[in-house]
């Protein structure tokens, strides 16, 4: 009976290591950061859009607002706050963070490194 309750106990584990870091997303989960990625990539090039005009970049998302250069959809900004880092006359980096209003909560991360043209974060690399 012990050696039955030893193998039971030793299957148990190691199908429970089997599915550690498995983890993939849901697809809800996929299209909120498909949605927000299209948001991202629509910051990045209004960004160099308006660099391009006016030699410098602006100082923050409501002036490429009101030039008309950037036009996001209202869910995207009440669930993202969008955030872009700039460096040697080109964007190095655009930020989302989730707000509270966001399904999966706040405070997830989604970065896109420009120079690279590389994706980390909230259902990229990591998994809530």
């Amino acid at each position: 009976m012990r050696r039955f309750r030893f193998v039971v106990t030793l299957f148990l584990l190691a199908l429970f290591m089997g599915c550690a870091g498995t983890r993939k997303p849901d697809p809800e989960m996929q299209r909120r950061v498909e949605y927000v990625k299209g948001a991202m990539t629509a910051v990045a090039n209004a960004l160099q859009f308006y660099y391009n005009d006016h030699g410098f970049f602006p100082k923050g998302m409501a002036t490429l607002r009101d030039a008309d250069y950037l036009a996001l959809a209202p869910d995207v900004e009440r669930e993202w706050e969008l955030k872009y880092y700039t460096g040697g006359g080109q964007v190095m980096m655009v930020e989302a963070i989730s707000r509270s209003t966001m399904p999966d909560g706040e405070g997830h991360k989604i970065i896109y490194r420009l120079p690279d043209e590389s994706w980390e974060g909230y259902g990229i690399t990591e998994f809530p």
